[in-house]
């Protein structure tokens, strides 16, 4: 596995940031695992972080991409390390949704895994073509009232959380729609344009610069809070039908589950100080991400109910990888 030294500074700046030195590992890296290649969006966010806990931790921050099964492969290297905070893992909606639409995987969150805290969340929009008759939500609704069994809507894969997004407009519309999803998301919004589908689920951050040029336009953004960027595009819980809904992707970082409590207490404490950075929040602002910090608490209450809302997808929709 390739390592990346991400940050190497003196014990002094443990006390610059008003932490306990842990003394069972301080003379040790700590492994941050990522579940996919180095390049991706989830990596980016780990080496823009990394540093900064490592300034506030005294010790180097290595970045571990351990690519494959979705990210599963991450966890179990996790999960197979001592549980002494050598090894943390960055997760996100895949940690959760994973298990839910495969049933090899065991893992679970809640029992094998300690929350240390949330990094960013990234909002997805529904968009279609820029000479699409449909202008909002309302509109790509109506039509599939109409047209369902035409209407073709394209996400990077099956299970994907963009896979999730279109499920659960289709639950709480009722409607059906075509779903058209491919390895990946790097050939969708060029499709998108060229109008080889109707619509498509994007990350905001892969849209924004067709969004930008005009070729394309987004008709919902799914987190809870308005996008700034478009700002006249309503959020998925503004729609009539959906009150209060919201469905973001997400990034956390986990130890695995009976890591010291002094452990944990010192890299949640080191997380949210690096996520006040300012250099460090433009970084990840300019990338398309929103710096959305939370401690581990925090954490857990947001998975819950965002975990009810990805089952009753899975449900509904008969969403399975197997």
């Amino acid at each position: 596995m390739k390592r990346i030294v991400l940050a190497a500074v003196g014990i002094v700046a443990l006390g610059l940031a008003g932490l306990q030195p842990v003394q069972a590992q301080s003379d040790k890296p700590i492994s941050l695992i990522v579940g996919y290649s180095a390049g991706g969006s989830a990596d980016l966010v780990a080496r823009v972080v990394a540093p900064e806990m490592g300034k506030r931790l005294g010790r180097q921050v290595i970045i571990e991409n351990v690519a494959g099964a979705s990210g599963m492969l991450a966890v179990q290297r996790v999960l197979n390390a001592s549980a002494d905070g050598s090894a943390i893992y960055m997760g996100g909606t895949d940690t959760v949704v994973i298990p839910m639409v495969n049933s090899k995987v065991k893992h679970s969150w809640e029992r094998d895994f300690v929350p240390l805290g949330r990094l960013t969340t990234v909002p997805m929009v529904i968009a279609v073509p820029a000479s699409s008759r449909y202008s909002t939500l309302s509109d790509l609704i109506a039509a599939a009232r109409k047209e369902g069994s035409h209407l073709t809507y394209a996400t990077p894969g099956i299970g994907t959380m963009q896979h999730f997004y279109a499920a659960l407009i289709s639950k709480q519309a009722r409607v059906s729609m075509v779903h058209v999803p491919y390895r990946g998301g790097a050939h969708i919004a060029n499709d998108l344009i060229g109008q080889q589908v109707d619509a498509a689920v994007l990350v905001l951050s892969t849209a924004m610069p067709h969004l930008k040029d005009g070729r394309i336009k987004a008709l919902s953004v799914s987190d809870a809070t308005r996008e700034p960027a478009l700002s006249s595009v309503k959020r998925i819980g503004d729609e009539e039908g959906f009150n209060g809904v919201s469905l973001p992707l997400w990034q956390g970082l986990f130890a695995k589950a009976g890591t010291p409590a002094a452990v944990v207490a010192a890299y949640e404490k080191a997380l949210l100080a690096a996520l006040e950075e300012p250099e460090l929040r433009k970084k990840l602002a300019d990338s398309g991400f929103t710096v959305a910090p939370l401690g581990g608490k925090g954490l857990s209450a947001f998975i819950k109910p965002q975990a009810e809302v990805y089952r009753d997808i899975v449900e509904a929709a008969r969403i399975s990888l197997e």
